[in-house]
Order: structure tokens, then sequence, then C-alpha cells
């Protein structure tokens, strides 16, 4: 089963209100083995709708993809510890056309944290950070949440 079915790519600067990855999302791919993870990015980016992210490979493969409509992107990054363990933590990042996000501040992130905080419930610890990157051209206002499951 591929991830482009549980990932729905966002069109839109209005983050605070969008869900980048929900619950259901994460508990499946915390429940994934390092090997399983890395079957699935093989048939995704086999699928020719994902893109292996490049970057260390030592922690599990990463993986993206891009609405050529709206130019934007959704990159999932699990990170193992070993071959057999589940992942340490997720990371997911909403990658946004150069310029989209004008005003994100500390109030912004804030609210993000403890809207997916809410919809996570206690299970969960979610940090939520932003970025540009000038690559691939033109660039991308880049919204990243850091998963990770509490009590592990």
């Amino acid at each position: 089963m591929s991830l482009s079915v549980f990932f729905a790519l966002t069109a839109g600067p209005s983050v605070g209100q969008e869900r980048i990855v929900s619950k259901h999302d994460a508990d499946r791919i915390f429940g994934l083995t390092r090997s399983q993870w890395e079957a699935e990015a093989r048939r995704m980016v086999d699928s020719q709708t994902w893109k292996r992210l490049p970057g260390p490979g030592d922690e599990g493969t990463g993986v993206m993809a891009t609405d050529p409509r709206t130019g934007v992107g959704l990159a999932v990054r699990p990170s193992f510890r070993d071959g057999q363990s589940r992942p340490e933590t997720l990371i997911v990042g909403s990658y946004y056309p150069v310029g989209t996000f004008r005003r994100f501040n500390d109030q912004t992130r804030r609210e993000m944290e403890a809207a997916t905080g809410s919809d996570f419930g206690p299970g969960y610890s979610v940090t939520v950070s932003f970025s540009s990157t000038p690559s691939p051209p033109p660039g991308f206002d880049v919204v990243e949440l850091l998963i990770t499951r509490n009590g592990r």
C-alpha cells in the first residue's frame, strides 16, 4: 500500500488550518520496521510518483512527491536505529513555492504545534520548524514536523 494514499499534498499558505500528516499516518509508519519501510519506499519510488530524497541514508530512506500543478511537495523520512527497529522519529515536510510564507513566526509555530499535538494526543510529541531552501530552483518555503512517540 502506498503512502500516496495516506498523505495529501496541500496547496496553500494557511498551514495552520491544514493537516500535513494525521495520527493515522504516524501510527502506520511508527509500526513499520526499517526493512518494511525500505520496501515500501522502493515501491513508492518505482511508482514514479515519489522520488528518493538525497541525503544520509544510514537512518532510513526519505521520499518526496511534488504536485506539478501547484509546485507543492511533501517529504517523509523516518529515522531508524537499526534494520529491525521501529522508527525513533518521523520528519514530515511540506514544501511550498518560495515566498508563500511571509509571516511565519513563533506564534504561528506554537499554534501549529498545539493543533497537531491536539490531533495526535499524548502519545506523541510534535515540533514544528520553518525554513527556506534555494534548491531545487526556484526554491521552497518548508514547514517540517518532527514527530516522536512519547514513552519510548
